[in-house]
């Protein structure tokens, strides 16, 4: 009896049968010998649902008019117009509605017809449900987001019109979450979105150009920025759309908006400018009219600040960011963040608007520090590889405007032991010949020599010096004996 019992939950109905196989005229023949329209498969799918899958709308019309339940829905809490809203389906979307589908009938989620119409990006299917009553600004339980926010998100451009044509809320928010940070095992800190996103910051994060042009003419506010301060032209910028940013900056937005690190639109031009290497995909820009170095003049050129530091260490980017590399920390400036990638191009630019080399950050690193290598992973600096000429002149700039080539940061270090860590000998020998002191001792008492052999590393079990550049070495060794 259980066999039984079983054997029938998982046999599916012949009419199911026959509307996944797309015969109608068996549906029809079936249906006509009074099959059970409303007959489901153990999930709860109905031949409607399938019917709506398949886009089936003759068989959709034989099941209705034979009474099917057209607001059906199975386990999952699908009904057939959510499947006819996933395909876009504007034919069978208006055959459901006019036979008593819910224009409203949400997901369990809250997703609404009208959301995944706006997700999928068929404008006639969105028409339909907004002619039979939909609400344009309803928003789903999860993350709180409206139709406008998913279509912006998905670049559809024309759908983002047609809701906005509809009244769509142009400054809603998604829900702000009040996430608890936590942390695994390991212990590792395990970041989640927290929402508060307009659809203005979805569309420029996703370098839907077409969809922010459209948001900007009808008066979304440019300024409006995400919890933690993320304006929509730096997440533009950060996330590789360099044309986005640039419209909004023509429209007025204000370059100088920082987030809670203090990282301005102009900070992230120049980081991207050598965009680091990184253990996840990198921004494309290929599809950009504008370089990174062309919106580094057109901030320059809108007032951007070109002296703003960093209030903090900028966000993880790379592998090597994770506590291994904290030169980018508070006080940074963009001078600095394109002195350590070597930038001379972005260099000349923010020197000519009046950027201040001697800023420094908190730890006393200078950009000349800083593009001798004091304090920092060269890996993570640019994905093109920062090579010694770069360096030099990089430094040769710095020092042209007035920076001291014995300066020292809280360490006691100065560019030619960074120079010296990183196994720079042309960078030595530059620097030497600028009048660097060759046998400065940094505050633990070591020498560019001793940093050279490895030493300021310490001493590992093996008994050899950590990091040891050899031929950088014998060089200063050279050196000094020159002086004496």
């Amino acid at each position: 009896m259980l066999i039984a019992v079983l054997v029938s939950l998982l046999t599916t109905a012949p009419l199911i049968d026959a509307v996944k196989a797309g015969d109608t005229a068996a549906v029809r023949a079936m249906v006509a010998k009074r099959a059970d329209v409303n007959a489901s498969e153990v999930d709860g799918t109905t031949a409607l649902h399938w019917a709506a899958h398949f886009d089936n709308l003759a068989a959709a019309d034989v099941l209705i008019r034979a009474g099917a339940n057209v607001r059906a829905a199975n386990r999952y809490g699908i009904t057939p117009l959510y499947l006819a809203s996933l395909n876009g389906s504007a034919p069978m979307i208006e055959k459901l509605l006019k036979a008593g589908a819910d224009a409203n009938g949400a997901a369990p989620e809250g997703e609404t017809p009208l959301m995944t119409a706006a997700r999928t990006g068929n404008v006639d299917a969105a028409r339909v449900l907004l002619a039979h009553g939909a609400i344009i600004d309803a928003r789903e339980n999860w993350r709180g987001q409206t139709a406008l926010m998913w279509a912006a998100a998905q670049d559809h451009a024309a759908m983002v019109r047609e809701l906005l044509l509809h009244d769509a809320d142009i400054n809603a928010r998604s829900t702000i979450q009040n996430w608890e940070r936590q942390t695994t095992q390991e212990p590792r800190e395990k970041w989640l979105p927290l929402g508060g996103l307009t659809p203005l910051l979805f569309a420029a994060r996703q370098g839907s150009l077409e969809s922010v042009r459209m948001l900007v003419e009808v008066g979304a506010d440019l300024n409006l920025t995400d919890p933690e301060g993320t304006s929509a032209v730096v997440s533009a910028i950060i996330n590789g759309h360099y044309d986005v940013a640039a419209l909004l900056l023509d429209k007025g937005a204000d370059p100088n908006l920082a987030d809670k690190d203090g990282r301005t639109a102009l900070f992230a031009a120049v980081d991207m400018n050598t965009m680091p290497v990184s253990n996840v995909p990198m921004p494309n820009v290929i599809g950009n009219q504008l370089s990174s170095l062309d919106l580094i003049e057109k901030l320059l050129a809108r007032g951007a600040n070109v002296n703003a530091q960093l209030k903090a260490q900028q966000p993880y980017r790379a592998k090597l960011d994770r506590g291994t590399d904290t030169v980018l920390t508070t006080g940074s400036t963009p001078l600095l963040r394109a002195a350590k990638a070597g930038d001379v191009a972005a260099m000349r630019l923010l020197l000519a608007k009046g950027a201040d080399p001697t800023l420094a950050t908190t730890a006393g690193v200078n950009p000349l520090m800083a593009a001798a290598g004091v304090g920092t992973k060269e890996e993570d600096t640019t994905g093109r590889s920062k090579t010694e000429p770069d360096a030099i002149k990089a430094m040769t700039l710095l020092l042209d405007a007035g920076l001291d080539v014995n300066a020292v940061d809280n360490a006691g270090r100065t560019a030619l032991h960074g120079a010296a860590l990183q196994g720079y000998d042309q960078v030595v020998r530059f620097l030497a010949g600028r009048g660097a002191t060759l046998d400065v001792k940094d505050k633990r008492g070591f020498t560019p020599l001793d940093v050279a052999k490895g030493l300021a590393g310490g001493v590992g079990f093996d008994g050899k010096a950590s990091n040891p550049h050899e031929t950088t070495a014998a060089l200063l060794g050279e050196l000094l004996v020159s002086r004496r």
